[in-house]
């Protein structure tokens, strides 16, 4: 998709300021349906989620 580069920048600068997983999330998530408002939650969640918390290595 043409957002995620927007998405996993948000994500990552979020992450680099300090912001938890969670709101680093939410941020990449609201990015994500701004630009794709016709694709459900959940699947907007699932692709999200692994573009950005599915890459960090614990």
């Amino acid at each position: 998709m043409c957002c995620r580069i927007a998405v996993e920048r948000a994500f990552s600068e979020m992450k680099a300021s300090g912001a938890p997983d969670r709101h680093a999330l939410e941020a990449a998530l609201i990015i994500h349906r701004f630009h794709h408002p016709e694709i459900p939650f959940d699947e907007a969640l699932t692709e999200v989620s692994r573009w950005t918390v599915g890459r960090l290595v614990h």
